[in-house]
């Protein structure tokens, strides 16, 4: 084996994981707008039915229905593991 093929080896073995990085990269990007897209959803959803409930005096947290706190938790991971997946691809 040559200095020259050795050095070609190198370069294309680096090319090919530069080709895998860009696909994974550009698939983690589309899934975390994907997500993205669906938790403002949900998070819209949550406004309108706070919306009343800010408008109250004193509205407290068991005023709020059952299904606005699960949703609210649900936004709240969704956001998380989103903050957290761009942490670690930024």
């Amino acid at each position: 084996m040559t200095n020259d093929s050795q050095w070609l080896r190198d370069v294309q073995g680096i090319e090919q994981l530069r080709d895998e990085l860009r696909v994974k990269a550009a698939l983690l990007r589309a899934d975390l707008r994907d997500e993205m897209a669906a938790l403002e959803k949900q998070w819209a959803r949550i406004e309108h039915e706070l919306a009343p409930l800010r408008a109250a005096a004193g509205t407290t947290a068991r005023e709020i229905g059952t299904s606005t706190v699960a949703l609210l938790k649900t936004v709240r991971t969704g956001y998380e593991r989103i903050r957290d997946a761009a942490k670690g691809h930024g």
